[in-house]
């Protein structure tokens, strides 16, 4: 099989590691190459690739594209590539929305650009061959927008190492007496990381170590914490190669999204066997249940206290949601689908040919 992944760049965040994953495990038994259009910021980590890889331009069609069974597209920028070259594309079309696109754009961009840039993707997933949604709930969303192209694939997590000789971060004495939060993401306001900064007026026992970020949502969440003055109960560290090196030493790990598509971190906190409370959003409730995880409100933060004052039984739960991660959500399973349906998609295509 020939595998063509188009993508942003080849940067390390959320949406880059699945083409990233599916290809290192492809590739070289499959004709695997990536095609990308930007470097990566300059203080942004690079996805170290083994497969080929090509720099194109969104201006240009890449006929070496042609040569492939299937293109595969992730992100904006690439799936209004293909579905703007879509006629002189000849390989069958498949993209896989990682998120909403509308609430992903309008909580970076406002709401004028959010509807426009969400309306301009959503118009190029529809005219793929296949659209493959994360979730089921985000399956039944593109449906109710006219979406006829969708199949579900649940995203899976390489397995994480922690080195626990590593002197990344050294721990602070003074936290021993607090009750350590910790949160992995990009800490934009769509991550709601903000919520758990008001949690920690409620206790100065609290102490949030927030992981990941670029420097402009680190500052933001920053100059909030000295406003409500809490910033000495919460310190962000920035990017990590490997955060869990960092937010595993929590007593719990808080993940209040507002939006989100399935959320690898939530998983991979998950496979650490670290206690959960989340964001009560429906995402979320088709990942885990009550005996999994503990919900909170989304930015009520009383019962966001309530929830973690239950702290005991939060830690119990954290067992059963290990099980499921370990058994439904692997990276094994997650690129068994997606060959299945590059596959059935490849042999589709030509009985109707036939």
């Amino acid at each position: 099989m020939k595998i063509a992944y188009v993508i942003p760049r080849l940067m390390d965040s959320g949406l880059g590691r699945i083409p990233f994953w599916l290809s290192e495990k492809f590739y070289p038994e499959h004709d695997v190459k990536v095609f990308f259009f930007d470097d990566p910021h300059p203080n942004s980590r690079r996805l170290n690739y083994t497969v080929p890889v090509k720099k194109i331009s969104f201006f240009k069609f890449c006929r070496e594209l042609n040569n492939y069974d299937v293109v595969h597209s992730h992100g904006l920028i690439s799936d209004v590539y293909v579905a703007r070259y879509r006629k002189q594309i000849k390989s069958l079309k498949v993209t896989t929305i990682h998120g909403y696109h509308f609430d992903e754009k309008r909580y970076d961009k406002g709401l004028l650009f959010g509807f426009i840039f969400g309306s301009l993707q959503n118009l190029a997933c529809k005219q793929m061959d296949i659209a493959i949604c994360i979730s089921q709930t985000m399956e039944q969303y593109y449906k109710r927008l006219g979406f006829k192209n969708t199949t579900v694939i649940y995203n899976g997590i390489n397995k994480i190492h922690l080195d626990i000789n590593t002197d990344i971060v050294k721990s602070d004495p003074l936290t021993s007496a607090r009750l350590n939060i910790s949160t992995v993401s990009i800490l934009n306001k769509r991550k709601g990381v903000d919520q758990i900064i008001k949690l920690l007026l409620l206790d100065k026992k609290y102490f949030l170590t927030a992981v990941g970020g670029n420097a402009k949502n680190t500052n933001n969440l920053q100059k909030f914490a000295e406003l409500l003055g809490v910033s000495s109960q919460c310190v962000f560290s920035g990017d990590h190669e490997n955060p869990w090196i960092i937010a595993s030493n929590c007593d719990v790990f808080i993940f209040p999204s507002r939006s989100e598509g399935l959320g690898l971190a939530l998983l991979e906190a998950a496979s650490l066997g670290i206690p959960i409370i989340c964001s009560d959003i429906p995402t979320f409730r088709e990942i885990f249940g009550e005996d999994e995880v503990t919900f909170f409100k989304l930015d009520d933060i009383d019962d966001l206290n309530k929830a973690i004052l239950k702290l005991e039984e939060i830690s119990k739960k954290a067992v059963k949601a290990k099980v499921k991660v370990d058994k439904k959500f692997t990276l094994e399973n997650m690129c068994c689908n997606y060959y299945q349906t590059y596959t059935e998609l490849i042999r589709t295509n030509k009985r109707q040919l036939d």
